[in-house]
């Protein structure tokens, strides 16, 4: 069996589009998009999804000038999307991760786990009173306050899909939270599977709810966690921690990095996993870093086009669209690569082999989206300009094995700061 192709991906989701049922389930009254207007709902879908960094009119006119069509005004436009539910989006996400999961014949796995891993970040929003209101806001110390939101994702690490994502109030608990995308992956995901998390996330509750789930995990724990664990000392230890007559079975491994700092990884792996594999297997959970670099980076996605909580929302749900297609992508131009064994000849990286450019492969998805979606034949001329075989190699990155960036410590307002953020 073969990787999926973004060929596949897009034919599904633009047959989706322009579906009846997609449209009963994405507007947001009955009576929206039933007249012939300028900007039908596909149109709106579609540029919604291929906006850049541009202004909101110049996204327009040359959205238009694709389409061959008079140019609506940004005014005209910001209304009529006010029509389409920011579920749409989700709708389209989910469909294509289903896609993923029954048609690609090469999921990545750990050992025969599927790795997983749930993260939360923060996102600037265009600073009204009604953003504030919706989303929250912080202080910057001076009385000034800006609309935040909290994106909290779970994700892939392997294959690099977001399998999931929200944006919540800028206060709201990512604990809370992460016990809810539990339960919902416990009753998605029958196969074996780990969780991968970081130190925001350990408590006695979530521990006790992985285990009546069925559900393994390897998470990082910080230095004021649960009594027990904090005295567990020894490099691999079995505990049993109870509290109100509950008690779950948990192992501790402590791991020494290369600065000298010690760590503590809590899971509930006790076969198959000797000490010195949970420090590789913890290290992928840094891919969700990586996906939150490009989601905020690379598909713009801080640059909204509106300032309504349905404009945030429908931006915020098609960046993460983005994100998987240019994945799909992704995996199937490193078939590409390997096939054409492109790897380096010569210099101090010698052996070393070419991974796909995902920044450029997020532009290019958006800048040909059009044409993807009106690509009805594999052999079409469009299709093949935008996977750009020949230039594959050109824009690859060179994967250097065990290139680490050390940790440097900086004075700044009196409080001592490292950069960059080191993984374990």
């Amino acid at each position: 069996m073969e990787k999926i192709s973004l060929f596949t991906v897009s034919k599904t989701l633009s047959e989706s589009i322009s579906s009846i049922n997609f449209l009963e389930k994405a507007r947001v009254v009955s009576t929206a998009f039933t007249r012939t207007r300028k900007m039908p709902f596909c149109d709106i879908i579609w540029f919604i999804i291929s906006c850049s960094n541009k202004s909101l009119q110049t996204e327009l006119d040359d959205y238009f000038t694709k389409r061959g069509c008079e140019a609506v005004s940004r005014q005209a436009f910001s209304k009529k999307r006010e029509d389409v539910k920011p579920e749409a989006f989700i709708l389209l996400n989910d469909l294509l991760v289903e896609k993923f999961e029954k048609e690609d014949g090469e999921v990545s796995t750990f050992r025969g786990y599927r790795l997983f891993s749930a993260d939360g970040t923060l996102i600037d929003l265009p600073n009204t009173p009604l953003l504030q209101e919706r989303f929250g806001c912080s202080s910057n110390g001076s009385g000034k306050v800006y609309a935040k939101g909290l994106a909290i994702t779970a994700f892939d690490v392997l294959n690099k899909i977001t399998v999931l994502a929200e944006l919540y109030r800028y206060d709201d608990s990512e604990k809370r939270r992460m016990l809810d995308i539990a339960d919902v992956f416990a009753k998605r995901y029958k196969e074996k599977s780990i969780w991968l998390l970081d130190r925001g996330y350990p408590s006695f509750k979530l521990f006790t709810q992985f285990q009546q789930n069925r559900q393994n995990f390897v998470i990082r724990v910080s230095t004021n966690s649960l009594k027990e664990i904090n005295e567990a000392n020894e490099q691999d230890q079995t505990i049993v921690v109870t509290r109100n007559n509950i008690s779950t079975k948990l192992r501790v491994i402590n791991v020494e990095l290369s600065s000298g700092e010690r760590e503590k990884l809590v899971t509930n792996l006790f076969d198959g996993f000797e000490h010195d594999d949970f420090q590789e297997l913890y290290h992928k959970r840094w891919a969700i870093e990586t996906n939150y670099m490009f989601l905020k980076r690379k598909t713009y996605l801080e640059v909204f086009t509106g300032e309504s909580i349905t404009a945030v929302l429908q931006d915020f749900y098609s960046s993460i669209l983005v994100l998987n297609m240019a994945a799909i992508t992704a995996r199937e131009q490193e078939d590409v690569l390997a096939q054409n064994n492109a790897i380096c000849r010569k210099g101090k990286h010698k052996g070393c082999i070419y991974k796909p450019n995902k920044t450029k492969l997020i532009q290019g998805i958006k800048r040909k989206f059009i044409d993807l979606m009106l690509c009805e034949r594999k052999t079409s001329r469009i299709f093949k300009q935008f996977i750009l075989y020949k230039d594959i190699k050109r824009y690859a990155y060179l994967d250097v094995p065990d290139r680490s960036y050390p940790r440097t410590f900086t004075e700044k307002n009196n409080r001592r700061t490292t950069h960059p953020k080191q993984a374990l």
